[in-house]
């Protein structure tokens, strides 16, 4: 690591000391032109980070950027013009680095399924006291692109694109979303105008669906769930760890007799990722190999998320293309 940017010179110079990194700087543009740079992490909200993005692109940085990737897939269209020969990574496959994830890929790729059916993912997450002062991006369109759909419908889509080996292929998508409770205003910041609670549902080629909700938050009890549901089989998925202190993908498969019978297929106590974006990011660079998640990916999941949005917006089911 050679450098670090922030508008606070303070905080870089902070950052500098505690990783001995040589250099700071109060702002992108110098980091960028810096000819001693040869990749950028870019960790600030979507709202405002494209335009560094396609800066840095355009200076012949590689990118790894932090989720959502943009805030349109117009926005990843153009970072993809830019993109020439160097590497641009998203920060959303982070799960799918996890053993539970490379298991229950394995399991879809053998056919233990059968067909897929159904991907569902339901997250309520339980209000309880709010903590400090809210983040102004993260119920922002402006700032962030949206609210808990991009904030952490990103990882939920890539952690199932990438179990399922990238098969599914949105047609249609059918949504809503409500803003955070008047009750729980003190969560978020002031202004905020992006969504606290989604639903979606999304039509897939060969007779496949998405489920998807999420809510932070919420006036529910906390319930996580992110399944697999096919012909002959399904799984049951820890994308998130619990509050148990063992994460387990779980193998439900029906047999004549018997009925559904389960099965633990992986187990591990406080589970942590085997890999992480970074490295994938370094090797992609040094090897030559994509990324996990490659603009191209991140791309499919902006447009399930664009069309998700618009069908909220239009009260009407919107086609993804």
């Amino acid at each position: 690591m050679v450098a670090v940017a922030d508008l606070r010179r303070s905080c870089a110079e902070a950052a500098a000391e505690k990783y001995e990194i040589s250099s700071c700087h109060e702002n992108d543009e110098d980091l960028l032109k810096d000819p001693h740079i040869e990749a950028v992490v870019l960790a600030v909200p979507a709202g405002v980070r494209t335009s560094i993005s396609c800066t840095a692109l355009e200076c012949g940085k590689h990118v790894l950027l932090e989720k959502p990737a943009a805030t349109s897939a117009a926005e990843i269209e153009k970072m993809m013009a830019l993109r020439r020969d160097r590497v641009v990574a998203c920060c959303s496959c982070r799960y799918a680095f996890a053993g539970h994830a490379q298991v229950a890929a394995q399991s879809v790729a053998q056919g233990l399924l059968g067909e897929i059916r159904v991907v569902r993912i339901r997250v309520l997450r339980a209000a309880s006291n709010p903590a400090g002062d809210p983040p102004p991006w993260r119920q922002s369109m402006s700032l962030n692109g949206g609210g808990i759909l991009v904030n952490w419908g990103c990882y939920d889509l890539d952690y199932m694109m990438q179990v399922t080996g990238w098969q599914l292929k949105p047609k249609e998508v059918m949504a809503h979303w409500w803003p955070v409770a008047e009750k729980m205003s003190a969560f978020v910041a002031a202004g905020s105008d992006a969504d606290s609670h989604y639903t979606a549902f999304v039509q897939c080629e060969d007779d496949v669906v998405i489920s998807m909700e999420r809510g932070e938050f919420s006036s529910s009890q906390s319930d996580m769930a992110w399944q697999i549901i096919g012909t002959d089989a399904s799984l049951c998925l820890p994308m998130r760890p619990t509050n148990d202190k063992k994460d387990e993908v779980i193998l439900n498969q029906f047999r004549p007799g018997d009925g559904v019978v389960s099965e633990s297929i992986w187990t591990e106590a406080d589970a942590c990722l085997e890999d992480d974006v970074i490295h994938d990011f370094a090797r992609a660079i040094r090897d030559g190999s994509p990324p996990k998640t490659s603009l191209e990916r991140a791309l499919v999941i902006q447009k399930i998320t664009d069309a998700i949005y618009a069908s909220a917006k239009s009260d009407r089911s919107v086609s993804v293309s």
